[in-house]
């Protein structure tokens, strides 16, 4: 088959289009032909490698996986865990210790291929009404932004505060906290890009490059913000944590910026602000998700479906922060 792996970590260059041998389905487990991958940052830092980290090379990257298995579309939960655990018998897999993510910084091949072996319980059916394309962008950026959403209890009456607009987890924010009747409140970078927020139907947008961030927050929420999805990491959480009310809760779970953030603890501990972190999210999770998306026609924003063979203009794009909406690689 034809794939886009690497051997050795690093930048873009490492990433070959080449021959890789066929996956060999094992115990309860199938084979999936892939049809579409979406793209994340997660893609880049496995393809970059992290401390410590070891997975087995060469590697596949690729982790929202849309194909077909015996002729069936499905799409690739991608959260593999042990089964076995209280955690993953209670539906809570994301806990468990032997946790890991298809075609991440794990052993798992991913969808930058056009074929891949998965885990048989991993398999979603897709419904008539999702085009394949849509549901390849849902499994990441989607879900991790559903499972913060659903985690703070955000809905009517609610404000939330989501960086980067064009982002993956900006767009699945806005466009999911909009569907649950929150208001939205997001930053941008730019007159292009906020106008790509404004067909999002963002409630307030805010250019990040011209503006403060916080001060005008402050103007739609003097308050401040019930909620703020951090999926930037460094370079905004002590924005995040001063947007925020007395008693709100800053969900995160990215660190695009950087992994080590500087926060001030009095702030933090004066306003009583929650802080969760969100690994992905549970299979019944993305299954919810689905029918939500499907229920109320939320139709995520393709940037670009892309061939296989020029996965590296993907993380191209995605690295330069030059495409607004999910990129998708077409991979059969």
């Amino acid at each position: 088959m034809k794939a886009v792996a690497f051997s050795e970590h690093g930048p873009l260059y490492v990433l070959q289009y080449q021959d890789f041998p066929d996956p060999v389905a094992g115990k309860n487990e199938v084979i999936v032909d892939v049809e579409y991958c979406g793209v994340n940052h997660l893609d880049i830092w496995t393809r970059m490698g992290v401390a410590g980290k070891k997975i087995k090379l060469p590697h596949i990257c690729g982790c929202d996986i849309v194909g077909k298995v015996k002729g069936q579309r499905v799409m690739v939960y991608p959260g593999v865990s042990c089964g076995k655990c209280q955690y993953c018998k209670s539906g809570h897999e994301t806990l468990c210790n032997a946790f890991a993510i298809i075609g991440g910084m794990s052993d798992w091949n991913g969808g930058y291929a056009e074929k891949v072996a998965v885990p048989a319980r991993n398999i979603i059916k897709l419904p008539p009404a999702l085009k394949s394309e849509t549901a390849a962008t849902l499994a990441v950026s989607y879900l991790v932004a559903w499972n913060m959403l659903k985690t703070n209890a955000a809905g009517k009456g609610k404000t939330i505060l989501v960086y980067g607009a064009t982002s993956g987890v900006g767009m699945a924010t806005i466009q999911l906290a909009k569907a649950l009747g929150a208001k939205v409140i997001t930053t941008v970078s730019g007159d292009e890009k906020r106008k790509f927020a404004e067909k999002l139907r963002a409630h307030h947008i805010i250019d990040r490059i011209s503006q403060n961030i916080v001060k005008e927050v402050k103007k739609v929420a003097p308050a401040g913000v019930d909620i703020v999805i951090d999926h930037v990491g460094a370079a905004t959480w002590p924005a995040s944590i001063a947007a925020l009310r007395q008693g709100g809760r800053m969900a995160v779970c990215g660190m695009t910026s950087g992994n080590d953030a500087a926060i001030p603890v009095r702030m933090f501990y004066s306003k009583q602000i929650v802080m969760t972190g969100a690994l992905l999210g549970t299979k019944a999770q993305l299954e919810e998700l689905i029918r939500f998306v499907v229920r109320e026609k939320i139709k995520p924003k393709i940037d670009s479906l892309i061939s296989l063979r020029d996965a590296r203009l993907a993380q191209s794009k995605m690295e330069s922060n030059q495409h607004m909406g999910k990129l998708v690689l077409k991979c059969g």
